[in-house]
């Protein structure tokens, strides 16, 4: 019997079963894991609470939410955006650091990064933008919509391959090379962006219809709203970080499964996919 995500396997599965079965396991680790975050790692979320709720307060005192036609309006206001650009860099930031907290077990050493790490950390992130450039030159360049959906399509597995050299650098791997991440490396892309997809999906609609709901409502109601759609975008980030810890270290390769999920969390270091052999398919 062989192992895939923590369940023994007969011999005779077949490599479609034992991908989807390790999906599945790697999706119940990422939002048990995420959620475990809430009470384990509250300054971490915070990063990302803080100025979600600060543009919050600027929206109501803009009086966004008196209603869809005024949110329309002011949806550009230079106060507004004085607020956004700090609340996506948190909420990125917030992401990025819960994605070490899961991997090195402690919140200290995920705030703790080298300077060597920051460097491969700011490469890596340089080399994602600038491999988008192309494709937004080419996109405004081309009218037919069919070319425009395979031109996204083509950097959206480009985008996917860099992702794993970006956590590959965040979490310390230095096993971790731009050849591998296109490589022996691209199904562990697949599955980070596909955990990355079903926690983002539904809680960007949630926080979409949170907003939608308090159009129009009394002051404290839009208050408490707004206090509880902060706070969920916090959960939005420890649940994302989540998702790249977890499919980084599951690190699916065409051959099997390298780790566990979350096997590689409670020993305090993230064991390099690397250096221990997968668990091949029959």
């Amino acid at each position: 019997m062989e192992t895939v995500i923590g369940r023994p396997r007969p011999r005779s599965q077949s490599r479609l079963g034992s991908a989807l079965t390790g999906t599945f396991w790697s999706a119940v680790a990422t939002l048990r894991l995420g959620l475990r975050t809430v009470p384990a790692a509250p300054a971490l979320m915070a990063i990302a609470i803080l100025p979600e709720f600060a543009q919050h307060a600027a929206e109501v005192h803009l009086g966004m939410y008196d209603s869809r036609a005024a949110f329309r309006a002011a949806g550009d206001d230079p106060l507004r955006w004085a607020f956004a650009y700090p609340k996506i860099a948190g909420f990125v930031l917030a992401i990025l650091l819960v994605a070490r907290f899961q991997a090195l077990g402690s919140v200290r050493e995920a705030l703790l990064i080298g300077g060597g790490n920051l460097l491969r950390l700011g490469f890596a992130i340089g080399l994602t933008l600038v491999a988008e450039l192309p494709f937004d030159r080419l996109k405004s360049m081309i009218e037919p919509p069919e070319i425009d959906i395979a031109l996204a399509l083509v950097s959206g597995l480009i985008q996917a391959g860099l992702l794993v050299y970006i956590v590959g650098a965040l979490l310390d791997d230095r096993t971790n090379s731009l050849r591998g991440a296109f490589t022996v490396r691209w199904p562990t892309a697949l599955l980070m962006t596909f955990l990355a997809a079903l926690v983002f999906v539904p809680a960007q609609a949630l926080h979409t219809g949170n907003h939608v709901a308090a159009f129009g409502q009394p002051a404290p109601i839009v208050w408490g709203l707004m206090l509880f759609d902060s706070l969920w975008v916090g959960i939005m980030a420890a649940c994302l970080g989540t998702a790249l810890a977890v499919g980084y270290a599951a690190g699916p390769r065409w051959r099997g499964w390298t780790e566990r999920p979350g096997r590689a969390f409670t020993a305090g270091r993230p064991r390099p996919a690397a250096s221990s052999a997968p668990a091949t398919f029959p």
